[in-house]
């Protein structure tokens, strides 16, 4: 291939990393939204089917939006000592 295209590919593929990264930098799955809120993964599963927590349903898995996540900590403050 064309050293020119091979650098024009990667700064396309470099851009769109970045337009997918702003654009998930917001939804979390089950894991990542589990780390975010420092629970266990168990957990956020619990919390999630007891509707404790928000959530979009994708197929059989899990969604949460940060701004979910954190109207759930706003709810669930607990005095630090």
């Amino acid at each position: 291939m064309d050293e020119t295209l091979l650098k024009e590919l990667n700064e396309n593929i470099k851009e769109l990393n970045e337009r997918v990264r702003k654009i998930n930098q917001n939804v979390f799955n089950a894991r990542e939204a589990a780390e975010y809120l420092r629970i266990g993964y168990d957990t956020i599963l619990r919390l999630t089917r007891i509707g404790n927590i928000e959530y979009v349903a994708n197929g059989s898995s899990y969604l949460y939006k940060k701004e979910y996540l954190d109207r759930w900590l706003d709810r669930n403050k607990r005095e630090v000592i």
